[in-house]
């Protein structure tokens, strides 16, 4: 729109411009390009009004609000009750010429004289019988004398109870047939006189925890499949994302992958358990690492929900290896050690 002579006047009279603005019903930009125009022709002194815009107005973003007061979360949010304790072992392969029987005595040492009265065995209890890949490996190779191999060598100290469950490898390689080998060992062990060994499920278990006021804790103990994966962590992720919402335990305890590690993923605490066995030749060939160890775990609970409000892992592990054992029986007797040079 043109501009008039009269709006040239008020344009210049006005004290402001945005008061001109306001007069002439016209853009803040508008006035201030007609002014800028009227000093070039020299209609205006250039002293007349410097063209500095107007502060914008505050928008809503601006505007101070009041600092929200918090507060403060009593402790027992995250710290009621007492410190749940108990053992974790996994993979103890016995009756294999592998098995770290001294370490597994020495962390039920550990368990005893810290109080722990009940632990979870997380699978593999003995090596079973296969020959293409445990054959030149175990002391006895039948159902009974694995059975009572363990009656004798297991572990056993006032007090304390091992529940255990079985996999669908090594003392699993039995069960395909339908035998039941996890009730059978406990059935042997009670004919034995160890009522301290109690078999709860084939390749996985819930141990449900209730609490005084009716919730309850699960822990899952679980004996996967499948080989390791490139990060020691991948096999308990990737089972927890494949858990259904409703059926996810507050823990996870994981054995057959012979390595250590905790993670919290989905509100999970997955733990991945050592074990107590040598690197094997199939596992060697395999290129599958084995960890010696076990764990001690401690948590407490919310008791209204049963949900785990703070949870410690603490592993116990082993290295060092008294003997060299040779992986072949005929190594053993022929080439009795390795070879040395001498140059």
């Amino acid at each position: 729109m043109r501009w008039t002579p009269e709006e040239d006047d008020i344009l210049i009279q006005a004290p402001s411009l945005p008061e001109a603005a306001r007069q002439l019903g016209r853009s803040l930009d508008a006035c201030c390009n007609r002014l800028r125009r009227l000093r070039t022709k020299g209609v205006v002194p250039l002293v007349n009004r410097p063209l500095v815009r107007a502060p914008a107005p505050k928008v809503a973003h601006d505007i101070d609000l009041p600092k929200p007061d918090f507060g403060r979360l009593p402790l027992e949010v995250i710290n009621s009750g007492d410190w749940l304790r108990f053992g974790l072992v996994s993979d103890t392969h016995l009756a294999c010429k592998e098995e770290r029987l001294a370490e597994l005595h020495n962390i039920y040492d550990l368990f005893a004289s810290e109080g722990i009265t009940t632990v979870f065995h997380a699978g593999n209890i003995v090596d079973g019988y296969l020959p293409r890949v445990n054959g030149d490996s175990v002391y006895v190779t039948s159902i009974d004398g694995q059975c009572l191999y363990v009656v004798d060598a297991y572990p056993k100290r006032d007090g304390i109870v091992t529940y255990f469950i079985t996999g669908d490898d090594h003392e699993g390689w039995w069960q395909k047939d339908g035998f039941n080998f996890g009730a059978y060992l406990q059935y042997v062990a009670r004919k034995e006189g160890r009522a301290d060994l109690c078999y709860i499920g084939h390749v996985e278990a819930d141990v449900e925890i209730r609490h005084p006021s009716g919730a309850s804790t699960i822990i899952k103990i679980q004996h996967p499949g499948g080989g390791s994966a490139y990060a020691r962590s991948y096999a308990g992720q990737k089972q927890v994302e494949a858990f259904e919402g409703g059926e996810k335990p507050n823990i996870l305890v994981q054995g057959h992958y012979h390595v250590s590690n905790y993670m919290l993923d989905r509100n999970v605490h997955v733990i991945s358990m050592p074990g107590f066995q040598d690197q094997t030749v199939f596992a060697r060939k395999k290129r599958l690492r084995m960890e010696v160890g076990g764990a001690i775990l401690a948590f407490k609970v919310n008791p209204d929900d049963g949900t785990v409000t703070r949870c410690a892992v603490e592993f116990v592990r082993y290295f060092t290896r008294g003997y060299y054992k040779p992986y072949l029986r005929s190594d053993a007797r022929l080439l009795r050690g390795h070879l040395v040079l001498n140059p």
